[in-house]
């Protein structure tokens, strides 16, 4: 029986779509928008008068510092290999990171010196994860989650930086650990427990007395993700779903087995909880509407506020050491990146950083229209539009469907280089948030499960359908897109309902279930069988849902992209498709990425890669003869 899905987008309506009439625009340069700089998350210094970040400036994620009333940026780290900043000590010694081998996702600790800047590998280990990693208020250890007692298992281990010991002190065997936070007097650590990444529980272990105890136990339905603690270490903050509404909300735990959830941000959307201030019980948090983040700061009292810019999205929101500043990283999507700082007092912003290079200014990009179309139960689908500037609603421009990673995840209206480039050479872009994203509720979030590739991939062809009523698109030159998640839908697309695109393209995809669960990281392997089942028990859904079994049926013209590294869609998945769509006789190119893996960090690869994915599109999609 069809049954529609209610979600907050039963409350939104599409506009009018219009192409904006803007004089700047004009034909984006691939190598200069991606020179356009990315940045990742934001720490302050201990005093306050810096700010550490981590950017791809030089081409590599490495780690710099700025002065946090602004000023040149300096780089800290010099690395050919991705360098993800994690925080500073309490006592301000050293600086936390994380770093990878081409893409391996399997990173080690590194302590930055930061009086003689000298760099120490802390784990040396070799295909290990680590992951969360937190100091102790006092400086003088740190936590962390690691696969150091197997792959795919995440108990929690502590390191003293000055003995250079490590130690296991919490097990997995109660579900893996994340999302770890200590007390504000450091005897206790605030965690999460789960055992396949879609459930999770929150606890408090003592670090003194070995004892654990669940606040919030792992169920077969909800979430609860631990963040903070109030400033008299009485009572934990979680972002949770488990109310009766199945919508993420900012609620506090008392130190107790199974306490009732004091709920502080329950609304329509979903909220999550972002920092909490170290000198007042006060806290940030986002609401996602419709992927657009709001920022808001909110006491205890329920006394709030927004925090500009009131457009876009936050990626990061963090106190300083005082209290009295938010640094803030703000895009949206005609701006990249960039570190903001809000003065709590005054209510002023400034921004630290400028991420746009070669001439560009937020004029030369459009801005996405969020629209919303009925899927084939008349579901309603929450999506953002990208039309370009200047052009007449007379069916004959080409678009492209591009379709988010996850599945639980969410287009939101950000930064994409991307896009920005297609819509400057005359394709409208839509991205639908399909179910199985995040941000519209847990129904929708869980209606995949037993069904991938199947009510999100007709939420996808609803799109096209969509896309024809506009006035503006072409019906026989539309294309689709996307990665990991998106590339697995883009060849479901193809073999599926192969007479409705003009081209594909697939970027780290997923092709064959069988193979993908056998070959890819322990973790992927237990939300692939939260999602899909087991795979001999549901083999026949397993066999249905994998593009590579349906291959002769494609049409379109197919490009392929992967890393060599991959360990969440192995590359394996991309050379299968590829063998086999070049059977069927329709045009395939492949390029593999040796020093990559879940994607393209290495600027030259992201550069060559979209410069590539263009090329196909244009030849295929964007000219006036292209499919008839």
């Amino acid at each position: 029986m069809v049954r529609l899905i209610s979600t907050p987008a039963t409350k939104l309506a599409s506009g009018t779509v219009t192409s904006p009439s803007n004089p700047s625009h004009r034909p984006l340069d691939i190598d200069t928008l991606y020179h356009t700089r990315a940045i990742l998350s934001v720490q302050w210094s201990v005093d306050g008068e810096h700010l550490y970040f981590d950017t791809n400036i030089t081409g590599r994620y490495n780690i710099w510092a700025v002065p946090s009333n602004r000023g040149w940026p300096v780089q800290l780290t010099v690395s050919d290999e991705r360098t993800l900043l994690q925080e500073p000590s309490p006592d301000g010694r050293f600086l936390l990171y994380a770093q990878d081998i081409q893409g391996d996702e399997k990173p080690n600790l590194y302590l930055l010196d930061l009086t003689e800047f000298t760099i120490r590998n802390i784990t040396n280990t070799g295909k290990v994860g680590y992951r969360d990693a937190k100091w102790s208020p006092d400086g003088r250890s740190l936590v962390f989650a690691g696969e150091r007692d197997g792959p795919g298992t995440y108990p929690v281990f502590h390191f003293d930086p000055d003995k250079g010991t490590i130690k296991k002190i919490i097990g997995h065997e109660a579900g893996d650990c994340e999302s770890l936070e200590y007390s504000p007097d450091g005897r206790k650590l605030a965690l999460t427990r789960t055992r396949n990444y879609q459930y999770t529980g929150a606890s408090v272990y003592d670090l003194e007395t070995g004892n654990e105890t669940m606040l919030a136990p792992i169920d077969d339905k909800s979430t609860t993700i631990t963040g903070g603690w109030t400033r008299d270490g009485k009572r934990v903050y979680v972002t949770s779903n488990a109310n009766d509404r199945g919508i993420d909300a900012v609620a506090l735990l008392e130190l107790k087995q199974g306490p009732e959830f004091q709920w502080l941000t329950l609304q329509d959307w979903d909220s999550q909880l972002v920092d909490v201030s170290p000198t007042e019980d006060k806290f940030a948090y986002i609401v996602n509407e419709a992927g657009n983040l709001r920022l808001l700061l909110r006491d205890l009292n329920g006394e709030e506020e927004e925090i500009p810019p009131t457009q876009g999205v936050v990626r990061a929101a963090r106190f300083s050491p005082d209290g009295k500043r938010l640094a803030i990283i703000h895009a949206s999507g005609d701006s990249p990146h960039d570190i903001w700082i809000y003065d709590l007092k005054a209510r002023t912003l400034k921004q630290i950083t400028d991420s746009l290079v070669g001439g560009l200014h937020r004029e030369n990009f459009v801005n996405p229209q969020l629209v919303v179309y009925p899927s084939f139960d008349q579901t309603p689908i929450a999506g953002f539009l990208y039309v370009p500037a200047n052009i007449k609603a007379d069916h004959s421009h080409p678009a492209i469907v591009l379709s988010h990673g996850g599945p639980q995840w969410e287009h939101f209206n950000s930064w994409f280089p991307s896009i920005q480039y297609y819509t400057s050479h005359g394709y409208l872009v839509i991205a639908p948030n399909f179910r199985g994203s995040t941000g519209f509720g847990r129904e929708f979030t869980e209606s995949l499960r037993k069904d991938a590739g199947g009510g999100d991939l007709k939420d996808l062809v609803a799109a096209v359908d969509y896309l024809k009523t506009t006035g503006y698109v072409d019906p026989n030159r539309i294309a689709i897109t996307g990665g990991s998640w998106g590339g697995y839908l883009t060849l479901m697309a193809l073999t599926k309902y192969p007479d409705i695109w003009a081209a594909g393209v697939s970027i780290v995809p997923l092709a064959n279930w069988f193979t993908a669960h056998e070959n890819e990281d322990p973790v992927l392997q237990k939300n692939d069988e939260w999602l899909m089942g087991d795979p001999v028990a549901d083999r026949d859904l397993w066999q249905d849902r994998s593009p590579l079994f349906f291959a002769n049926r494609i049409r379109a013209p197919l490009l392929l992209l992967a890393g060599q590294n991959d360990i969440r869609c192995p590359v394996k998945e991309t050379e299968q498709m590829a063998d086999a769509a070049r059977k069927n006789g329709v045009t395939v190119e492949v390029k593999i990425y040796e020093n990559e893996g879940h994607g393209f960090v290495r600027r030259e690869n992201e550069i060559d890669a979209i410069k590539r994915a263009a090329k196909f599109l244009e030849t295929h999609v964007g000219q006036r003869s292209a499919k008839g």
